[in-house]
């Protein structure tokens, strides 16, 4: 087995090793007082990193030329952002939801089939390789907001049922994920329109396949924010929004690779 190929199997196994932690800990009531609950991603981070860096270095350009690249490489964004805005949000249990989104994303892009295409030979532009890494790491701000949004959800649920469990004492405040919805929709918003600032910097062709998603995704997002900041939506339709919106940038993902 390559190097990389390693790597990428290292890391599905931490992120299956972290939903394991987190299922385990919720069931004995330690959730809280565990301090081991960033370990397995972080593990899962610096697994990534490292297959990034050596694709990287076999393909000479950043590792999006194929399918299943573009899923590692989200998966891997999707970890970083989690890292950065979990403590800051105080969102530690977002990982417990987290964990399988990544896992399912990496064991995708294991069974997906190799691409058959030759990978264009074109000369490095670092402007459009940026254009593309901040691209998607603006969807993985748009995945966290999902995955925020149906933890929101659940909790409402609970509270709706009087379901008072275990579980229910380990999630955040409503309030804490309902702002957290909000400032990760901002921030993916933000990362996007500087990637589609810089495509304008390429001139890339507007009829780009690739560039009317990135459009129809930043759309989406601008109408969700403008709908929060008239509060025109509740916290319970943001989240909602939240939740569902994010299968078009979920999909939007083949364009970029096939468009």
């Amino acid at each position: 087995m390559d190097t990389d190929a390693l790597l990428l199997l290292l890391a599905t196994l931490a992120c299956v090793g972290g939903v394991v932690h987190a299922v385990l800990a919720l069931r004995a009531g330690s959730w809280k007082n565990s301090r081991l609950h960033w370990l397995p991603l972080t593990l899962a981070f610096l697994l990534l990193t490292g297959f990034l860096y050596l694709r990287g270095q076999s393909n000479g350009r950043c590792p999006l030329t194929t399918m299943s690249e573009v899923l590692i490489f989200i998966g891997w964004c999707i970890v970083m952002m989690y890292l950065l805005v979990g403590p800051a949000f105080r969102l530690s249990l977002l990982g417990v939801f987290t964990s399988p989104l990544v896992a399912m994303l990496l064991v995708l892009a294991q069974v997906l089939p190799p691409s058959t295409s030759p990978r264009p030979e074109r000369p490095i532009i670092a402007l459009l390789e940026l254009h593309a890494a901040v691209s998607l790491i603006a969807y993985a701000a748009f995945a966290l907001a999902c995955v925020t949004g149906v933890m929101y959800l659940l909790q409402e649920r609970l509270l709706k049922k009087h379901q008072i469990s275990g579980l229910f004492y380990q999630l955040p405040p409503i309030n804490g994920l309902a702002r957290a919805i909000q400032r990760l929709i901002w921030i993916g918003l933000l990362l996007l329109s500087v990637g589609l600032a810089i495509s304008f910097a390429l001139e890339i062709e507007v009829s780009n396949p690739k560039i009317i998603m990135a459009w129809i995704v930043w759309g989406l997002y601008a109408l969700i924010s403008l709908l929060m900041w008239r509060h025109v939506t509740s916290p319970r339709q943001t989240a909602w929004l939240a939740a569902a919106g994010f299968a078009i940038p979920f999909f939007s993902l083949w364009i970029v690779t096939h468009g």
